[in-house]
């Protein structure tokens, strides 16, 4: 155990360390710098601000969207209105705990509690959840790639390494998808495949985790749609990073797409969790694919967009801490089904 804690301490340790070396190395480049920050809050800004913060806030409701739609088939039964909130706590976490996945965490945590039996079900929703939009956000960049190469663009030339490794994770990704659009509902392969998994992990909460991950896949019409709703939600946020080069710049609706090409490329190598939150590693990756198609706004904009990400997901703190908000359960015992519900203050 305490080597355990030691090992991720160290793992912490050298993240954040890699974090402030990336952040003094883009100011010192030129990258980010002090009349940047300024810029930000201008009062001229503020309509471009609240403008990006609202395709924010619209991807966010359809990710909230995607989740209930998700959980409906576990038998979880919850509002739109009740999984809007708990999205916004998740993304507020996935601002403030290090990593980011620490609102997925927060989320799995609130409806495995709500869970009477099969503890960790909603778990593996969860993870499924996030598993779409990173899917989705590889097929975005698969197609920027592909535009990238119908426009002889040089990063083509600059990152063909990288742009292999993303052809590649594409095929191995888009194998495994048909693998299960094609074996989803073959109750044969599904029951062996239940019995490995019970044995493996007997019937601990990994168990019902995988059982979770594997819901979905009962319904083949209901995985593309959340595939298509995952890909509408990559969109918004990049529309939300787009209009944010507005307030220094005005681009052209062809140099719109170039940008919006490459920043699902650089949101895609931007996962990698290098940095704590991926400060500045993010920003680094945007400055250095911006600059490939003749930007040097790429750091700035990415820094504007985390500081948006921020500030619009505030709301989501303060439906954590008020007692009012807090997500409790009441459960149907004629039908087994859980309900997620708002605690009203005594």
């Amino acid at each position: 155990m305490e080597k355990t804690f030691l090992k991720k301490y160290i793992i912490f340790s050298a993240k954040g360390i890699i974090a402030i070396f990336v952040v003094w190395y883009l100011f010192k480049s030129g990258r980010l710098t002090k009349e940047s920050l300024e810029r930000l809050f201008k009062v001229q800004n503020v309509s471009y601000l609240m403008l990006s913060g609202i395709a924010f806030y619209i991807a966010q409701f359809f990710a909230s969207i995607r989740l209930a739609f998700i959980l409906k088939m576990t038998n979880i039964q919850v509002t739109l209105s009740q999984i809007l909130k708990l999205t916004l706590i998740g993304n507020f976490f996935n601002m403030v705990l290090p990593g980011s996945v620490g609102g997925d965490i927060i989320k799995g945590i609130y409806l495995m509690k709500n869970e009477e039996q099969r503890k960790g079900k909603s778990s593996g929703i969860i993870i499924m959840d996030r598993l779409l939009g990173l899917f989705a956000l590889l097929l975005l960049a698969v197609i920027s790639i592909f535009y990238f190469l119908q426009q002889n663009r040089a990063i083509i030339k600059l990152y063909h390494q990288e742009i292999y490794l993303i052809l590649l994770i594409a095929v191995i990704v888009s194998i495994f998808f048909s693998a299960v659009l094609f074996f989803g509902k073959n109750m044969t392969i599904r029951r062996k495949l239940k019995e490995i998994t019970r044995r493996v992990f007997r019937d601990s909460i990994f168990y019902y985790v995988v059982e979770g991950f594997a819901v979905i896949t009962r319904k083949r019409r209901a995985l593309i749609y959340t595939i298509f709703i995952s890909i509408l939600i990559q969109v918004l946020s990049l529309l939300g990073i787009l209009i944010l080069v507005s307030m220094t710049t005005t681009v052209t609706f062809s140099q719109s797409i170039t940008l919006m090409a490459v920043s699902s490329v650089v949101l895609l190598f931007g996962v990698v969790p290098v940095t704590p939150g991926n400060i500045g590693w993010l920003e680094l990756i945007a400055s250095i694919g911006w600059s490939t198609v003749g930007s040097d706004m790429g750091g700035k904009t990415f820094f504007y967009w985390r500081i948006i990400c921020i500030l619009f997901s505030l709301p989501g703190a303060i439906l954590y801490f008020l007692p009012q908000y807090f997500l409790t359960t009441q459960r149907d015992s004629g039908v087994g089904k859980v309900t997620v519900m708002e605690n009203n203050k005594k």
